[in-house]
């Protein structure tokens, strides 16, 4: 009858997970429905992933939409390179695995340039995280309450949405890091850690987490770091040293595989700024409060401070009660794996706070991994204090009762907050501002187009490389060429659509154009994006 009753409860409680993860899924997909735009970076997956030629800037030159179009599509020839996607990425700085998935998803759907791909490449990620998540908090007893809370609170928070929304590689980290957190979570667990159920998934966890984003490298060295402490605690010699073996087969293959990895790391600029923030201790607190202000906004929608005065104040009152004999211990256990969860944790965040880039709100991508652990220690901590009072002690006939009532009041304080977030704007890298401007140049794409670009950043017209494809062709024009442009379509054209890098002779290439064609006599500003402003040129 008892396993039955388990049984039962198990199946009840994965159907509950579904329609969660299902919810969750369809607010991804309505956030999704609502991008408008990209950031600059989400651009360059695309190019980086699916280049056929090469974009180059030549000054008073035509560029084609196809020649744009075709370098963030994959062509019908052109499907699964992944040679050539691990090439471009040893060009920049990061590795090749999310790449590879990008340019396996576009391969699929040859000729197609949609936000989808991305979008959908990053839901399998949220996907995978969920089931994670949920099986690393579900510890001990009532552990089952504790998980459901923890990926209600994760999966509608605003910055796990945007993750799933910023098409590029932090949402699959995160798939990657709680992977490697179960893994270790089920070893200590059941006791086993033998080369097929832990050591070689161990290793090829670290192979692809490490290849899709070297932060990964930071938690599973925190987290390697506590498990050997505890295998040398249980004096388990033999695993550790296996343990060790696993970790550096991982990572040795990884560099083998990709030696730019290197490279990126300890001579790239972003290695080299990574390090020279890391040892500048005086930006350490403005760093910290950083990083804390943005889990405090985009997951907790202002109220950490508040969960932390909770905390305190429960951890107070749970010692008096067992100083006065009326506490029990009676939390959710598995402290040992909490405490370990909790130095990761630390050790990652205070790492990544200090080598991160600060870029507002969107570098909580860098914090993302831990977003869900963050939230699970905090329910963690509350249920476990709260465990102590005589409410929810053995010596309370009501105690399940008093923790359903307890589970829904969390439930209920986590979906408010998340709605709050929501409903303030906390969810980005939507862009929906964009959807107006790119109304306009769909509804303007057969004008004459000319892009005044700044020499020292032309790489910065792919940033409009979304805009432009919706023009037949487009003309490039150098600001620091001061000569008259004397093409003859432009000459002649009654209207033109001017983006102008935001420099200081922004006004002057305006003036110039205008004094060559005798039809212009108005200037209309219509937008601004990022380094860029548009405008209409009439009569």
């Amino acid at each position: 009858m008892r396993i039955g009753s388990e049984k039962e409860r198990d199946i009840r409680f994965a159907a509950v997970m579904a329609v969660l993860l299902l919810l969750q899924l369809c607010v991804c997909f309505y956030f999704g429905n609502k991008k408008a735009g990209f950031h600059e970076d989400e651009l360059y997956t695309f190019y980086s992933t699916n280049k056929t030629a090469g974009l180059f800037v030549n000054d008073r030159q035509w560029l084609s939409r196809e020649q744009i179009w075709n370098d963030f599509v994959v062509l019908p020839e052109e499907g699964f390179r992944y040679g050539v996607v691990k090439q471009m990425q040893s060009w920049d700085v990061h590795p090749p695995f999310y790449y590879y998935l990008i340019h396996t998803a576009c391969s699929l759907f040859p000729g197609v340039f949609s936000k989808w791909l991305g979008i959908g490449v990053n839901m399998i990620a949220f996907t995978g995280s969920f089931l994670l998540l949920a099986y690393v908090a579900n510890m001990g007893k009532r552990g089952k309450i504790l998980s459901f809370l923890t990926c209600l609170a994760w999966g509608f928070g605003s910055a796990v949405i945007s993750g799933v929304m910023f098409i590029r590689m932090y949402q699959w980290l995160t798939l990657f890091i709680l992977l490697c957190l179960a893994l270790h979570i089920r070893a200590v667990k059941k006791n086993d850690f033998r080369v097929r159920t832990f050591l070689i998934p161990l290793a090829a966890t670290v192979f692809f987490g490490f290849l899709t984003q070297y932060y990964y490298i930071i938690f599973h060295f925190f987290l390697g770091a506590g498990f050997c402490f505890l295998l040398l605690k249980s004096k388990k010699i033999k695993e550790l040293i296996a343990y060790v073996a696993s970790c550096g087969l991982g990572f040795v293959g990884a560099v083998a595989y990709y030696p730019a990895s290197l490279s990126h790391i300890f001579r790239g600029y972003r290695g080299t700024e990574a390090v020279s923030e890391f040892s500048d201790v005086s930006n350490t607190l403005g760093r910290l409060r950083f990083f804390y202000g943005l889990f405090d906004d985009f997951m907790m929608n202002g109220t950490l401070s508040w969960w932390l005065l909770v905390i305190c104040l429960l951890a107070v009152t749970a010692v008096y009660l067992r100083k006065k004999g009326k506490g029990k211990e009676a939390g959710v256990g598995f402290d040992g794996m909490a405490g370990l969860i909790l130095f990761a944790c630390a050790g990652y965040f205070f790492t990544v706070s200090k080598t991160a880039l600060i870029l507002g709100e969107s570098s909580s991508r860098y914090q993302l991994p831990i977003y869900g652990l963050l939230l699970f220690l905090v329910l963690y901590s509350v249920w476990t204090l709260l465990g102590e009072f005589p409410l929810f002690s053995g010596r309370n006939e009501g105690k399940e009762r008093n923790y359903r009532i307890l589970a829904g009041i969390l439930g209920a304080v986590l979906v408010l907050t998340d709605a709050l977030a929501m409903k303030n704007g906390r969810v980005f890298f939507l862009y929906e501002e964009e959807k107006q401007v790119m109304a306009y140049v769909q509804a303007h794409k057969d004008d004459t187009v000319v892009v005044f670009y700044n020499d020292a950043l032309s790489g910065f017209i792919w940033w409009l490389s979304d805009e432009l494809m919706e023009f037949d062709k487009v003309y490039l024009a150098s600001q620091g060429n001061p000569e008259p442009i004397s093409d003859e379509l432009i000459l002649e054209s009654e209207r033109l659509l001017v983006y102008v890098a935001d420099y200081e002779n922004q006004e002057e290439c305006l003036e110039r154009l205008m004094e060559t064609n005798s039809h212009l006599n108005s200037c209309q500003m219509i937008a601004q994006k990022n380094f860029w402003t548009l405008y209409e040129l009439g009569n």
